[in-house]
């Protein structure tokens, strides 16, 4: 088996994606938005409340348009060797209710970890009617038993813990149904809500999505670090670590930065969104241009299977 390296660099355009106010309000429900209390982040969960114009989670950019590129392209190993490692999100304009944008899609790196291969996948999606940046969407994918061709090893980790107390702590809990609910975003992988095929895989019941994860965090740290402000967003970057069962307490731990945050997400003491980092928009940036650089792509290894 083999991965298509001669790929690394080459693009394909997809069709138009477009969603409206309704999806970005399941969008915001299905990351908790307005689970612990109803009257609270009306902006990301209503359209006509008095007073308050609706506004879109930044990390709904995640859901939109793809992931990048089709396994042909990739190679020709089984989608049982592949881990979601990792995601990274950088927002060039603050995403509106409505919209329609191209997904732009292709395999931009390639990295030899010894045992395993990481491929890094990246979706730029572009405004349909300008074809200006809107969103880039970069997805870590471990390939299983695929390192060992000598290939470069990728950048070398620098993400640390502060050596201080956090700043902030946010803890909120997942619903028995939160898988349920996220996959109407679009990923329907059974492996989040069939048991039969989660026990078969090896988990007790169907796990939650990792992105489902990643946007609990992305909400506390939107309203902790940016004070709820989509307009302040820039990017922000993950490893899926271990997988989170619905039901399960999320504690999002985050230390403020300079440019933003750095943050872990705990259930218990187990580790499940590690690595993350959190990068405002430069101040004074307009609609449609460069968020700054975007946050580097998370490289890890992770348990749970797409």
């Amino acid at each position: 088996m083999t991965i298509n390296v001669e790929n690394i660099g080459k693009t394909t355009e997809g069709d138009p994606y477009s969603w409206d106010s309704q999806d970005a309000l399941l969008y915001a429900l299905s990351v908790g938005a307005g689970a612990s209390d109803p009257a609270e982040q009306l902006a990301f969960t209503t359209e006509n409340s008095r007073g308050i114009d609706q506004q879109v989670l930044p990390s709904f950019a995640v859901v939109l348009g793809g992931s990048g590129g089709s396994m042909e392209d990739l190679g020709d190993f089984k989608l049982s060797q592949i881990l979601h490692g990792g995601q990274a999100i950088t927002l060039h304009r603050t995403l509106e209710p409505a919209g329609t944008v191209i997904p732009v899609s292709g395999m931009t790196a390639v990295h030899d970890k010894g045992k395993h291969a990481v491929i890094e996948l990246t979706t730029e999606l572009l405004d349909a009617r300008t074809r200006e940046p809107v969103a880039t969407s970069v997805t870590t994918m471990i390939i299983r038993g695929e390192g060992g061709f000598g290939g470069d090893p990728g950048p070398k980790e620098t993400w640390a813990v502060p050596d201080r107390p956090a700043d902030t702590t946010v803890t909120r809990k997942t619903a028995d149904n939160q898988a349920l609910l996220y996959r109407l975003n679009g990923d329907r992988n059974p492996l989040h809500s069939d048991p039969q095929l989660a026990r078969m895989v090896g988990f007790e019941q169907p796990i939650l999505h990792g992105l489902c994860t990643m946007g609990f965090a992305s909400l506390a740290v939107l309203e902790e670090v940016a004070e709820a402000d989509p307009d302040r967003f820039g990017a922000i970057s993950v490893r899926l670590a271990s997988p989170v069962v619905p039901g399960d307490e999320l504690t999002t731990t985050i230390w403020h930065t300079e440019t933003g945050a750095v943050f872990q997400v705990r259930v218990g003491e187990t580790v499940v969104l590690d690595r993350g980092t959190y990068t405002h928009r430069p101040v004074g940036a307009e609609q449609g241009t460069d968020a700054g650089e975007a946050v580097a792509s998370p490289e890890t290894s992770r348990e749970e299977t797409r």
